[in-house]
């Protein structure tokens, strides 16, 4: 055979094959980048499901402490115009007697007499101190209760 042929048969099996090899790497190339984007794709539509998710649930958590601030606001209220009623009804007693007593308690009578414990006794500025006290007590109190249902909400699963 001639060596001119086989040369030229040679040469054109290697452009074929190097042909070949140059187009299946580029349909590999493709094939990868359709696998990459379909890849993608699919995370960022779990990314947008999970952000749905996610807000809905602050959504809810948002509704569920506005309704326990609602709660507390209305407990809050109630406490105030109660306090408010039992100061104005206080303001009938007499005020607290000007006596001059000793720094240094009588241990005679270290007990309170039985008239004055019961609150009957109490002077309009005792009464005052004390009623107003129990209402911010009271409303710590329903502050707390509030911050602990919210606390408890946020926990739940």
């Amino acid at each position: 055979m001639n060596p001119w042929f086989l040369l030229g048969a040679a040469l054109a099996v290697a452009a074929a094959g190097a042909g070949g090899l140059y187009k299946g790497h580029e349909l590999g190339m493709a094939e990868v980048q359709q696998a990459w984007d379909k890849e993608k794709t699919e995370q960022y539509a779990a990314y947008a499901a999970a952000q749905d998710m996610a807000r809905q649930k602050e959504q809810a958590l948002q509704a569920g402490a506005d309704q326990l601030r609602k709660e507390k606001d209305r407990e809050i209220r109630d406490l105030n115009a109660r306090a408010i009623a039992l100061t104005n009804s206080l303001r009938d007693r007499p005020s607290r007697a000007a006596t001059v007593t000793s720094a240094v308690s009588d241990t005679a009578n270290a007990g309170c007499a039985p008239t004055s414990c019961t609150g009957a006794g109490l002077s309009k500025e005792d009464g005052e101190f004390l009623a107003g006290e129990a209402a911010r007590a009271d409303q710590l109190r329903t502050l707390l209760k509030q911050c602990h249902a919210q606390y408890e909400s946020l926990r739940a699963p």
